[in-house]
């Protein structure tokens, strides 16, 4: 027997239950699918701010490391031999020792 006899065994209530189970379905899954939609949606949104956080933070690092180079920078010129000996010199009278009065004690 085809599916056509049955359901005309069954009878026009039957095939009513099954018409509107059939759209309950339909209902059921058109509101899946929308759901599924916005999820899409909002996974979407969030992945694009965090990728934006991102490109922020990395700019921000870029201009971090920028700065503590030009601080290495300025520290090494600050701290170079050069320099400490030419303001001892100036600044605090220092003089190197004259070499003809050291003396070498051995142990």
């Amino acid at each position: 027997m085809t599916s056509i006899a049955i359901a005309g065994r069954r009878g026009p209530l039957a095939m009513k239950g099954a018409v509107t189970s059939s759209m309950l379905m339909l209902a059921m899954l058109s509101v899946a699918l929308v759901g599924s939609s916005l999820g899409v949606v909002a996974c979407t949104h969030h992945v694009r701010e965090g990728y934006a956080r991102l490109q922020h933070l990395e700019l921000e690092r870029w201009e971090l490391q920028e700065h503590y180079t030009q601080l290495l920078l300025e520290i090494n010129t600050w701290a170079a031999p050069h320099r400490i000996n030419q303001i001892a010199s100036e600044s605090l009278s220092m003089q190197a020792p004259d070499l003809s009065l050291s003396q070498v004690v051995s142990e």
